[in-house]
């Protein structure tokens, strides 16, 4: 009797983490296409095959559900950059960056940008970020934060790590971040997916490099 109460519970659990992500990824999906204002917990709802009340079992409120899936979309970020041994937070490792040849260098950024590009759940989170900015505060502290503020900050530690290296021709830091970051914003917000973006993102990389990287005799050759 207990080892089938066990598994009862077992799957009862399995089904409600089940319907949670559901809840989670239907929502992701309406709040990016019509708006966070625009979307009730009814909508919500319907779009899962849910009761209104089955939801409220999961999630406290509409917030909680936006609050959720924030969490999930920094997790799922970061899972990846960990995976692929690349600096995600503030003070990581970022000696891949500063001991890299040219062609590394161009492999470890397609690395870095490419998640932003493809994965569904970021292109849609990033969408949702962008079309709730002036609607929602916490929509808008978070995408200036994601897109702007952290990349703007973790650029420019990296390039002033390289020109105290004698890597790069010394110069504000900040201001190359900024040099270096506008035009991949730009190709983040325009381009449909990597491929499209690829091209260009690879031209920007070299001319950036080669305005400000001071190469190494035997990379040169």
């Amino acid at each position: 009797m207990e080892g089938r109460a066990g598994k009862t519970e077992s799957r009862e659990k399995t089904e409600t983490q089940t319907t949670r992500e559901r809840i989670v990824g239907t929502a992701l999906r309406l709040f990016s296409e019509k708006g966070y204002g625009a979307v009730s917990v009814r909508d919500i709802a319907g779009a899962v095959g849910i009761r209104e009340s089955s939801l409220y079992y999961h999630f406290k409120n509409k917030q909680d559900i936006f609050d959720t899936i924030v969490a999930c979309c920094f997790e799922r970020a970061e899972a990846y950059f960990r995976a692929c041994g690349l600096p995600f937070a503030q003070g990581d490792d970022v000696s891949m960056y500063q001991d890299a040849g040219p062609e590394r260098l161009e492999e470890l950024l397609f690395s870095t940008f490419g998640y932003f590009f493809e994965d569904p759940w970021n292109v849609r989170f990033r969408r949702l970020l962008v079309v709730n900015q002036y609607e929602n505060e916490r929509a808008e502290e978070i995408y200036r934060s994601l897109y702007r503020d952290y990349p703007l900050a973790f650029q420019s530690r990296l390039f002033a790590g390289l020109m105290e290296r004698g890597e790069f021709r010394k110069t504000d830091p900040d201001t190359a971040a900024l040099e270096f970051y506008g035009p991949v914003f730009l190709l983040l917000h325009t381009c449909d997916g990597l491929e499209e973006a690829k091209e260009p993102l690879r031209n920007h990389i070299r001319q950036f490099a080669g305005l400000y990287r001071i190469f190494r005799e035997e990379e040169t050759r």
